[in-house]
């Protein structure tokens, strides 16, 4: 931990880093609330649309991949930077688009508006002091996360009283106050920046930096409790990303209007918080009664996943014309897809050491979220656009199965304490 934060100001790094975040990520579900009004204005298909959403969640998992690599090559600020320039950019010029070619450019854009998700949980691992960092991981993912939710109520919101033009413009001016605040605010220097600052780009050091990160990403890749992990972690991304993008087209499909669909999503941006602190404390409860750390957490990971299994027999089997119904399981199913994302990243510390633990956070996490681009596609493109919604959230209990499995497996492997070599 950098010795010059006080833990008020570490605490605060958290709250504008969550805000920051949750505003980036409440773009996603506002582009499936007005992709109908999109298709009229543009006289772009709707299923061309939800593709372009498919090809930013791509991009999400690239910049989530190569997030370890720029955060180590060019420091947290131009990461940051970066990130708040790909959040505002497609905001202003998305409503105004008629070629195909640029939305595309724009979607992939905002995908890498993603660059500042790892960094910003590193920086927080870093200055938080070690008793406080599930809490503060928890806090982070729940409130990055429930701009699925907020995104909705904002847009639902600026749409009935402005129109859906205006509903991009203020959430693009949001987006930049906080980033601007951010850059503006926070200080801090990445522990290996101040141990081996680099003195050019061409230096030796840095080459041998770059190619040391290359070997550890090469054997990383080849380890099997790397994937085991992605893929535990990949019902969380792929269900997460069907909430945001796909249960406002779904709510459509049912009779909803904008106003209504606005008020589901509040269960949505409650469950995304509530999972997330719910699923740290008690990873945290899990890991503090066994000796047997990463079984512990990997434990508290599953239980998500079987969530997810129940709350998507509800959706195919329940009538959610009722209003009630549909916020009750609305909630159920925000609930159970973004467990994950208060357990997964505690799971990293008790596998990897402190030296693969940048790059680990950004390639598992980068890397698990390969749910993001399937789900608009398989839950919204493939079956939802053709009325087939059983099916969609027939696939959202598959991919659950499949990481149960994968948690399985690692509770297995993991059932004696164990750290990977240095």
């Amino acid at each position: 931990m950098q010795k010059s934060i006080s833990t008020e100001k570490a605490w605060y790094i958290v709250f504008i880093s969550a805000l920051l975040g949750c505003s980036i990520s409440s773009a996603f579900p506002q582009f499936s609330m007005t992709v109908s009004t999109l298709a009229e204005n543009t006289g772009m298909s709707t299923a061309f649309l939800l593709t372009g959403d498919t090809v930013k969640s791509a991009a999400i998992v690239a910049a989530m991949i190569t997030a370890g690599y720029t955060y180590k090559r060019f420091g947290v600020r131009w990461n940051m930077i970066v990130s708040i320039i790909c959040t505002v950019v497609p905001q202003f010029v998305i409503p105004h688009t008629t070629l195909p070619a640029l939305l595309i450019i724009m979607k992939i854009v905002q995908g890498f508006s993603s660059l500042c998700f790892p960094v910003l949980l590193l920086v927080i691992m870093d200055v938080i002091p070690e008793g406080q960092r599930g809490l503060a991981t928890t806090v982070f993912n729940g409130i990055f996360y429930s701009g699925g939710g907020v995104g909705s109520i904002l847009t639902g919101f600026f749409i009935t009283r402005f129109n859906w033009i205006v509903s991009y413009y203020a959430l693009g001016g949001i987006m930049l106050f906080l980033g601007c605040l951010w850059v503006m605010t926070v200080s801090y220097t990445a522990p290996e920046q101040n141990t081996h600052p680099a003195t050019s780009e061409g230096s030796g050091e840095l080459s041998s930096q770059e190619e040391n990160d290359r070997s550890l990403t090469r054997e990383l890749l080849s380890n099997s409790t790397t994937w085991l992990l992605i893929i535990a972690f990949l019902s969380t991304t792929f269900v997460v990303q069907a909430i945001t993008v796909d249960l406002p087209l779904f709510s459509e499909y049912l009779g909803y209007n904008a106003m209504e669909i606005s008020k589901l999503n509040v269960p949505v941006a409650l469950g995304l918080i509530a999972a997330c602190l719910v699923s740290g404390k008690l990873s945290d409860l899990f890991t503090a009664r066994s000796s047997h750390k990463a079984t512990a957490r990997i434990l508290a990971l599953a239980l998500g996943p079987i969530l997810i299994v129940f709350s998507s027999i509800l959706l195919i089997t329940m009538d959610l014309t009722s209003f009630p119904a549909f916020w009750c399981v609305s909630f159920l199913f925000s609930f159970s897809g973004s467990w994950g994302f208060g357990t997964f990243y505690s799971i990293l510390p008790e596998i990897y050491s402190p030296r693969r633990l940048p790059i680990i956070t950004g390639l598992a996490g980068g890397a698990g979220d390969m749910g993001m681009p399937a789900a608009p596609l398989l839950v919204g493109v493939v079956f939802g656009a053709r009325g087939l919604w059983q099916y969609s959230w027939t696939v959202c209990a598959v991919m659950a199965l499949l990481s149960i499995a994968a948690a399985v497996i690692l509770i297995v492997r993991y059932r004696r304490p164990r750290r990977d070599n240095d």
